[in-house]
C-alpha cells in the first residue's frame, strides 16, 4: 500500500506540472503570410493602397504593431503604418496610376512619372554622392531602383503603374531596407 501511495503522489505531480506546463502555452496566432497572394484588380483605374500589404504582414516583417490609414496625396493614393506603440509612421506605401494622375489634374502618364521621379533622384544622387545613394533593381517590376540616404525608398514601375515604398532608417524609427525590400516583394505580388 506504500508503494501505491507513492505512485499515487508521483502520478498526482506529473500531472499538476503537465498542467501547469499546458496553461502557460502563449496560443496567440501568429500572422502566416500567403505565399501567393491573389492579384488586385482596379477599381475603376485605381488600387487602394493598404491592400497591397496588411499591417499583420508588416508586424511579422518588422517585429512592430502597426495599423495602417489610407489618404491622398497631390496625386497618388498612399498608405502610412503606424506604429502602436509611439504612434509614428514606420513604412508609407503608394500607388499612382493614369487615373490617378488624371484625377489629379496632371497632364502626364504614370510612366511618365516614374522617370520623372527617377530623373530627380539621379540627379540628387550625383550632386550629393555622400548623402544619396541610387541602385537598379532586377525582377521586382518592369523597372525598379532604390534611393537611400536618411531613408529608404523603393520605386517600382510595373504594368503602368507606378508604386513606391518608403522608410526611415532603423535608427530613426524605420524598419530598414532589408524589411522594406521584403514588403514590397510581397505587394508586388499582388499587383495588376
Amino acid at each position: 500500500m506504500y508503494k501505491a501511495l507513492i505512485h499515487f503522489v508521483v502520478l498526482i505531480i506529473l500531472i499538476s506540472v503537465g498542467c501547469s506546463t499546458i496553461s502557460t502555452v502563449d496560443v496567440t496566432p501568429t500572422p502566416v503570410l500567403t505565399p501567393t497572394p491573389e492579384r488586385l484588380k482596379l477599381i475603376n483605374g485605381e488600387i487602394e493602397a493598404c491592400l497591397l500589404i496588411s499591417s499583420a504582414e508588416v508586424e511579422t516583417i518588422s517585429g512592430i504593431q502597426v495599423t495602417s490609414e489610407i489618404g491622398l496625396m497631390s496625386d497618388p493614393t498612399y498608405c502610412r503604418y503606424i506604429s502602436l506603440n509611439d504612434g509614428e509612421v514606420i513604412m508609407v506605401t503608394s500607388v499612382t496610376t493614369d487615373t490617378t494622375l488624371k484625377e489629379a489634374n496632371k497632364s502626364f502618364s504614370a510612366v511618365e512619372s516614374y522617370e520623372m521621379q527617377k530623373m530627380v533622384d539621379t540627379d540628387m544622387a550625383e550632386r550629393e554622392p555622400k548623402l544619396f545613394k541610387i541602385q537598379e533593381i532586377d525582377n521586382l517590376g518592369d523597372q525598379a531602383y532604390s534611393k537611400e540616404g536618411t531613408y529608404s525608398n523603393i520605386n517600382v514601375l510595373k504594368n503602368s503603374i507606378v508604386y513606391w515604398f518608403s522608410t526611415n532608417t532603423i535608427e530613426d524609427g524605420g524598419i530598414g531596407y532589408d524589411a522594406l525590400m521584403k514588403l514590397a516583394t510581397m505587394a508586388l505580388q499582388r499587383a495588376p
